[in-house]
């Protein structure tokens, strides 16, 4: 009967070993409250194409969620609006594109509604950045990063601030949490890991 109660035992720490490695490792590390999918900014940077009508620019985004372009004085780069479902929530939204051709990173900006999880929404800046191919960094074709401009308690946040996810070529978040826009490197800095 000692025997059984051993195997019952090793059994049990094993499967609680295995919940931790599926929570820590397996799981995505978004845990911020807000739902952004970003597969359909992803296939845009895959073939970044200004349209014909695009007009000069090198800023874009509003507010904290604000990027500039430019490398050097009075450099511009390609702008212009599209309607596409930017965040994943099935809604058709106008978006700002701006295609810093320079550093080879589609820019995407829509100030409006966001599904928070857990349900809700959310309504503020959203600013995805995806690098394209022949970046000059040398980052996978597809992965980028994104921010959303949050108010305290909206999506379960508890501090009003820039929140954001950085996320692999498919889409996947690596990192996540509180965030401040890098415009030399076209990238996010993770100030305070969401938990």
């Amino acid at each position: 009967m000692k025997n059984i109660v051993c195997v019952l035992g090793v059994t049990l720490v094993f499967g609680l070993g295995s919940a931790y490695v599926q929570a820590q490792g397996g799981a995505s590390p978004n845990t911020l409250g807000v739902d952004v999918q970003v597969k359909a900014a992803i296939a845009k940077a895959k073939n970044p194409s200004p349209p014909a009508t695009a007009s000069k620019k090198n800023t874009t985004g509003k507010g904290k969620a604000t990027l500039n372009t430019a490398n050097t004085q009075g450099e511009d780069d390609s702008f212009w609006v599209e309607s596409i479902d930017l965040d994943g929530d099935g809604t058709v939204e106008e978006t700002d594109f701006l295609y810093d051709d320079e550093d080879k990173v589609l820019l995407m900006y829509d100030d409006g509604d966001f599904k928070c999880k857990g349900g809700g929404v959310g309504e503020g800046s959203l600013l995805i950045a995806v690098n394209a191919a022949g970046n000059g960094r040398g980052r996978p074709v597809g992965s980028g990063w994104y921010v959303v401009d949050l108010d305290e308690s909206e999506c379960k946040v508890k501090a009003a601030g820039l929140y954001g996810c950085k996320f692999d070529a498919n889409g996947n978040a690596t990192a996540c949490g509180l965030a401040t826009i890098d415009e030399k490197n076209d990238e996010i800095v993770i100030a305070e890991v969401a938990k």
